[in-house]
């Protein structure tokens, strides 16, 4: 006899690795050891039955008549005249085939017949025990009687409460192994939160049936009755409702209740996972539903969400945490009012018991062991007289927003309210104080701006919608690093900074405050300037923070400014540089006359037709409108001076080929940052329309590949020099249409005045 003590009742599962492995490679079943719980008065019993070498169980399958022919002269075998050989054949009929819930079941019966007069054996054999070794002094008793049942062995465990031990007895007188291999014990099935039942499948082309595995079957929330050996139940498997021997529910995440029949009393529970052993032929009633509170009204909530945050229970689980070098924050205050009713409102349908974060503690860990060892703690939360309600583990799965972390709700009884333990890892959190990721309202705010939006009817909406929540959904995959490294540097090359690409302000903010847009209580309005101000303001040094600003830039240049057009002063100087060139190449003896450009001559007289230009006071031309250009004009002098510079020469003598090179030096200087303004060169022959003359310069960014939806936005956000050549060839269709317009001068005439813009 082994007798092995320990301390708790944690030391039943240890006390398992005492038992020996017995290997037989004709077994049959998928378990070692059953164990059979059962109530004596204050002790309770843990039974397991071992089967020995010898039995083997190798099932058949013949005609009807003597269907279970093998599996009852096992079960002979195994109880030999302690049990009818009637009972026997009912009981395999009862289990279709099934020997080991057999084999349970008849045990179990057995055992409860015979465990009274094996613990009056136990406390005889102690008694004895004690006797001698206080009469010997000996440290060991020999020659104790060994209670031996049929051909199987007995390992009983008594439970002494009011001592606070166990004592394990191995009644066989087997040797055991110190170290002995683990047990895998295979499931089928997922549980999932609601109701969850574990059962065999007899369908004989099921897998999981052949191989006698247990099976998984999630009813989910809600309300059902059955008889645990004749309602049938979808196998996860098959996929066909033939698992109908229910061996044990288990509720997960939910407030529960079950009720088998011959009870007066339910179970009534609201642990986050609760398993109950199902017995055979009995009807059973299960409830299970959401976790909610319990509050008769808002303040009601808020009023005892305050209590339980300040409770010694969660003072006592705080200090537990720190003594980890946890960090635990807690909110300064509860949730404001109105924050809480638009969240109620849109979220829950106004259904305030569906509210949790509105206390809320937040755990930040230095590393995944950390975090572990925070999530183990609250789990043990019943020290602290508080009950584990709900375990949601997004850490390694995401949650909808893709944020990541380990949420828990504890339920405090004193106050009758649940309260939320949010753990995350300290590189992830976006708490403001306590986050290392740059601008870490940025993904919080966004989220704020479109939680409560619902689009209406129109498509362009609900695209931009489902946009947005892929948006933030990619904010939040750099932040908690739901991508790799190598992807989020990637991304964080493509940066460049607003101060460089100079993001142009959207046409729906012009003329418009930010009080303006918040009495039109309009969310997209208020979604185009929040991102707008962002991408403004936010300037990143490191990796995620540009990362995220360039998913951000992303989103912006496509839904809200439009795929097409330009977002950025950068987007509008590629599409005139491509349009430069390609015009250039369509043009090939302009191209090849800019290779040899020869610079002017230029004088500031007047050119008349006789004019043999012989003045000696002449200058180099291009030098001298790069310096007028360059040049801060006086206050007194008009607009019109002081943006006009007008080039005269008689034909041939090199004005277009002038205008040309002006433009690609004018191309240089704005690159490398001496000047600010964009130079575009204008054919007036090609684009000089007499019907629309006043439009002129919007028709020409049009055929540069600019956008006219853009177009207000180009005028207020950019400057520019405006290179209008070959006037003399137009001036007849010019002329003509003075006396329509009433106008004289050409700048008025072409709406010149709307733009920030020098005019050559």
């Amino acid at each position: 006899m082994k007798e092995i003590k320990m301390r708790s009742n944690a030391g039943v599962t240890a006390a398992l690795n005492f038992f020996p492995k017995r290997k037989n490679t004709d077994h049959p079943f998928t378990f070692s050891f059953w164990p059979f719980i059962m109530q004596f008065g204050k002790k309770k019993c843990i039974l397991f039955l071992y089967i020995d070498d010898k039995v083997k169980c190798n099932g058949g399958m013949q005609d009807s008549a003597r269907k279970y022919v093998k599996e009852i002269k096992t079960l002979v075998r195994l109880f030999g005249n302690a049990v009818k050989e009637e009972e026997l054949q009912q009981k395999i009929g009862q289990y279709d085939g099934n020997i080991e819930l057999a084999i349970k079941d008849l045990v179990q019966q057995s055992v409860e017949k015979e465990i009274s007069l094996c613990i009056s054996l136990y406390k005889k054999k102690k008694k004895k025990k004690n006797k001698l070794e206080a009469e010997n002094g000996a440290n060991e008793v020999k020659n104790i009687e060994q209670v031996n049942m049929q051909s199987y062995f007995i390992y009983l465990i008594i439970f002494e409460q009011e001592q606070g031990n166990i004592t394990i007895t191995n009644e066989s007188g087997d040797d055991n192994k110190i170290v002995q291999r683990e047990m895998e014990k295979t499931e089928i099935g997922e549980t999932k939160p609601g109701i969850n039942l574990q059962g065999y499948c007899n369908n004989e082309t099921c897998l999981a049936s052949k191989a006698k595995l247990p099976v998984w079957v999630n009813i989910g929330f809600g309300n059902i009755t059955f008889i645990s050996n004749k309602t049938a139940f979808s196998c996860p498997d098959c996929k066909i409702e033939t698992v109908n021997l229910i061996v044990k529910a288990m509720f997960y995440n939910a407030e529960h209740s079950i009720c088998a029949s011959g009870d007066s009393i339910s179970v009534k529970d609201n642990n986050y996972q609760c398993s109950y052993t199902i017995k055979s032929g009995l009807s059973y009633e299960l409830k299970a539903n959401n976790i909610r509170q319990h509050a008769k009204s808002i303040e009601d909530l808020r009023e005892r969400s305050e209590q339980a945050m300040n409770s010694i229970e969660i003072k006592n689980l705080v200090t537990e945490l720190k003594k980890y070098e946890i960090t635990v924050v807690k909110p300064l205050s509860l949730k404001g009012n109105e924050r809480l009713l638009e969240k109620i409102q849109a979220d829950y349908a106004g259904d305030f018991n569906q509210a949790f974060d509105i206390g809320r503690f937040t755990i930040l860990c230095d590393s995944p062991t950390k975090l572990q060892t925070a999530v183990a703690v609250m789990k043990k939360a019943e020290q602290f007289n508080l009950i584990v309600s709900e375990d949601n583990n997004f850490f390694n799965k995401q949650s909808k927003t893709h944020y990541r972390f380990h949420n828990i709700k504890l339920y405090i009884p004193k106050y009758d309210v649940y309260i939320e333990m949010q753990a995350t890892l300290k590189n992830f959190t976006t708490l403001e104080g306590y986050s290392v990721i740059e601008n870490p309202n940025l993904s919080h705010l966004f989220y704020e701006h479109i939680r409560a939006w619902k689009p209406n009817n129109s498509s362009k909406e609900e695209e931009l919608k489902q946009a947005s929540n892929e948006t933030l959904a990619k904010i939040n995959d750099i932040i908690c690093e739901w991508i790799n490294a190598k992807e989020i540097k990637k991304i964080a090359n493509r940066y460049k900074p607003h101060s460089e690409i100079q993001i142009l302000k959207p046409l729906q903010l012009k003329e418009i405050n930010k009080e303006k847009i918040n009495a039109k209580n309009d969310i997209l309005l208020k979604l185009t300037k929040f991102v707008y101000d962002q991408l403004c303001k936010f300037n990143p040094k490191e990796m995620k923070g540009k990362a995220i600003y360039v998913i951000l830039f992303e989103y912006f240049k496509k839904y809200i400014i439009g795929e097409m057009n330009p977002a950025s002063c950068a987007d509008v100087i590629s599409l005139l540089k491509e349009s430069r060139k390609q015009e250039l190449e369509e043009d090939t003896t302009m191209s090849q006359a800019i290779e040899v450009y020869i610079p002017l001559q230029a004088n500031n007289y007047p050119y008349t037709d006789n004019d043999d230009n012989k003045k000696n006071d002449v200058y180099d031309c291009h030098q001298h409108i790069i310096d007028s250009l360059k040049e801060e004009n006086e206050e007194k002098k008009n607009e019109q001076q002081r943006q006009v510079i007008i080039l005269q020469g008689k034909s041939g003598s090199g004005k277009s080929l002038f205008c040309r090179h002006l433009e690609e030096i004018l191309w240089e200087t704005y690159v490398n940052g001496s000047t600010t303004s964009i130079p575009v060169y204008i054919s007036l022959p090609k684009y000089y329309n007499e019907l629309n003359e006043k439009q002129i310069i919007s028709q020409v960014l049009q055929m540069k590949g600019i956008n006219k939806e853009t177009m207000d936005v180009i005028r207020e956000n950019i400057s520019f020099v405006f290179i209008l050549d070959g006037f003399d060839e137009i001036f007849d269709k010019y002329d003509k249409n003075n006396n329509i317009n009433n106008e004289r001068y050409f700048y008025d005439r072409f709406n010149l005045n709307e733009w920030s813009a020098k005019i050559i």
